[in-house]
């Protein structure tokens, strides 16, 4: 009898490879604002552009040209440019108010000259022109705060002029293009407080009450029409400057306002709706972007921030860009073989949809397994081919710490016949 020795592919190797997931602090510096050095400037989102214009200096800030503009400025986050659109046909509004909805952008209320406004203009960017919408029923005023749910946007309080200072509430329904007025809000007679929207809450704090900034927060539920009391703002000498906030899934990041007597923040702090606490996400000063005054938004999983004054008083026109943790790249940490290649998944905290780019794999069919905080396994993918992109779409945010790829490889086994 003959012994024949086969090779044939039967044993089955898994190599798997995790790494944790790390935060990051990352600002990069974009292309400047192409407009001329503003405080208080309207910003608002649509797709992946952001809008930045009108705004100027009231004269408060010595380092910054008296005047108000009636400017507006595209920025495209795909290719970092600026554009300039139709320019605003309203009043040279000074701290006015500024949201989109559906698609939309609106600018409004503000003032020039000590003379207070009331008008609101919708921005169609198919058109490249501005409309006049329903005059606000309210008090005209500046330093007004605002928040969008769904297709309403909510307005709080703000300044006639001088002190007291307000605390209605006035609600616009892009819809029907009619203005309402809802109980006041618990904030007290404050201008310039910090506004956003995360999930179908609102949220409003700190601001100026005439005498001193402010440190309490509230959140509002438009389904009871009610405020709760959240998070105080964490420094003592409260929150000030016009603060902005940019929202990124579950969390808003506060990246500019003043503490006291116009002395801008040194620290950015995140307030998380899940733990419902503040903690510090960046060292503004250590970057050397300290900044008060200025506009903050938005663009997918990227904060940005731009103009307004600086530490030292300056009006500044340049604009940054934050990632709230570093892409993770992919390397060889915990395996039995280093792994050929790299795999990036990002972004992280996800607002459902993931990014994964890998390059230099083996051309064995790969597993990548994405684990959350809970250890739980929430994307399997398979990987097939040495390099590509792919995008998985989930349908609930979520915050991954570690991921895994598991690279399937059929060796050859001997048998002996």
């Amino acid at each position: 009898m003959k012994k024949l020795l086969l090779k044939i592919s039967m044993c089955l190797a898994i190599f798997a490879f995790t790494l944790n997931a790390n935060a990051g602090n990352n600002w990069t510096k974009k292309a400047s604002f192409s407009g001329t050095t503003r405080l208080i400037a309207a910003s608002f989102t649509i797709g992946h552009y952001g809008y930045v214009g009108i705004g100027g200096n009231d004269g408060f800030v010595s380092g910054c040209p008296a005047s108000y503009f009636t400017d507006f400025y595209r920025w495209n986050q795909h290719n970092n440019t600026w554009s300039s659109i139709a320019a605003y046909p309203g009043n040279g509004s000074f701290a006015g108010i500024s949201f989109s909805i559906e698609g939309y952008g609106y600018a409004g209320l503000g003032k020039t000259n000590g003379v207070m406004h009331n008008d609101l203009w919708k921005y169609d960017t198919t058109t490249n022109t501005w409309s006049a919408m329903a005059t606000f029923p309210g008090s005209s005023r500046y330093d007004a705060s605002v928040f969008v749910l769904g297709h309403k946007a909510y307005v709080i309080g703000g300044s006639t002029g001088g002190s007291p200072y307000l605390n209605d509430v006035w609600v616009y329904d892009a819809h029907a293009n009619t203005w309402k007025q809802l109980g006041n809000s618990p904030t007290g007679n404050t201008e310039g407080a910090e506004a956003f929207a995360i999930g179908n809450r609102g949220y409003v704090g700190g601001g100026w009450n005439s005498s001193i900034n402010q440190t309490a927060f509230w959140q509002y539920d438009t389904t009871s029409d009610k405020w709760t009391s959240i998070a105080a703002w964490p420094m003592a000498n409260g929150l000030g400057g016009n603060p902005k906030a940019f929202v990124i899934g579950s969390k808003a990041y506060c990246c500019n306002g003043t503490s006291a007597s116009l002395t801008t923040i040194a620290d950015g702090y995140v307030y998380d709706t899940v733990t419902k606490a503040w903690t510090v996400f960046t060292n503004m000063g250590a970057n050397g972007i300290e900044r008060a005054y200025a506009v903050a938004f938005a663009v997918g999983n990227y904060g940005y921030m731009g103009t307004g004054y600086d530490s030292t008083g300056a009006c500044k026109n340049d604009f940054w860009q934050y990632y709230p943790c570093s892409d993770t790249l992919l390397t060889s940490v915990r395996s039995i073989v280093p792994l050929p290649g790299s795999v990036r998944v990002f972004p992280n905290p996800s607002n459902g949809m993931i990014h994964i780019s890998y390059t230099g794999l083996p051309s064995e069919i790969s597993e990548l397994r994405i684990i959350d905080m809970l250890g739980r396994v929430i994307e399997t993918s398979v990987i097939k081919g040495r390099e590509g992109n792919e995008i998985i779409n989930e349908s609930t945010e979520f915050i991954f710490t570690r991921f895994q790829v598991i690279i399937k490889r059929y060796l050859p086994a001997s048998l002996l016949l």
